[in-house]
């Protein structure tokens, strides 16, 4: 069994560099972040991993982060240094706003409206294709690894992704599509994880679109029928019956049937090789918003921070 990583500990005021720790933002399985001050007062988000962690990937995020930037990515957060201190690796970036994960409660009954639904994931989509077009996979896709920016700088409405730590190459050097592993290991979050998680197949572009497809019918509205069920293999079994009625209409109630269900017939349809179309979806739900006649702006959890249309 591979031993768990060795979390960085940091107390309030330490320095790490030109950079002096205020608060610990979170803890996960591959390290902690933490809020931290440059001398000049800018306030920005650190992540630190042991120096001689055996799967380092804070070198893997680090990488995704430079492509991203080199292609001018916008749903991105900047970043501003790394380095070594003592004895641990770390990369500090742009201090961003609460996840999609606290942001997605605050519509009425504790889900999106509509219009917050579809603008939100409209975004979140355009994240990923921006990640696939660097050649890479996200893996873990999922409202906890997408954040809003923050109030004070005007960014309550733009929406970045983060946590690349399990993210994969599906391209080589020459940009040719690397073949797919015959056995690929489980990735993900178990209540986003599209099918091939399950079945032990390799990821494609289409698996971060349908881990995608499943948040955006979170979003709309908060009652995904495995959201409770703790078996993997159940939940698995669960996915894949909700193709088909009764269970898809279950997995759709309370959402735009016709749309989503195109766009999830769409996602099905690819096999690992092919392109997703990211237009089709992203005209698709424009159009709903349309015929719906609901807006995008302003997004629910503006609310909390006074801000009125």
């Amino acid at each position: 069994m591979a031993t768990a990583p060795v979390i960085i500990q940091l107390n309030n005021g330490d320095r790490v560099n030109r950079f002096t720790v205020f608060k610990k933002l979170g803890e996960g399985t591959f390290g902690a972040v933490y809020a931290v001050r440059d001398d000049s007062g800018g306030e920005h988000a650190l992540k630190a991993e042991l120096a001689t962690e055996k799967i380092p990937l804070l070198k893997l995020e680090l990488y995704v982060m430079q492509k991203l930037t080199a292609k001018k990515a916008k749903h991105m957060a900047n970043l501003i240094d790394k380095g070594r201190h003592q004895n641990f690796n770390y990369i500090v970036m742009k201090f961003l706003g609460k996840s999609l994960q606290d942001a997605k409660k605050t519509g009425p009954n504790g889900h999106l409206t509509l219009g917050s639904a579809v603008g939100a994931s409209i975004q979140c989509l355009e994240a990923l294709e921006e990640l696939h077009w660097c050649g890479f996979l996200h893996r873990d896709v999922k409202p906890g690894n997408f954040c809003l920016g923050r109030a004070e700088l005007n960014e309550l409405r733009k929406i970045f992704v983060l946590d690349f730590g399990l993210c994969r190459r599906f391209v080589d050097d020459q940009n040719m599509m690397l073949q797919p592993r015959k056995r690929a290991p489980y990735r993900g979050t178990p209540r986003y994880a599209p099918m091939a998680s399950h079945t032990g197949a390799e990821h494609g572009r289409k698996d971060d679109v349908e881990s995608w497809f499943y948040m955006l019918v979170d979003f709309t509205n908060a009652s995904l029928p495995w959201k409770v069920v703790t078996d993997i293999k159940e939940v698995g079994d669960m996915k894949k019956n909700s193709r088909q009625d009764p269970q898809m209409s279950q997995l759709l109630s309370g959402c735009p049937v016709d749309e989503y269900r195109q766009i999830m017939n769409h996602i099905d349809s690819l096999s690992y090789f092919m392109e997703p179309n990211y237009g089709l979806i992203y005209s698709t739900l424009r159009k709903l918003m349309e015929k719906k006649n609901v807006e995008e702006f302003p997004y629910d959890w503006e609310a909390e921070y006074g801000i009125k249309k």
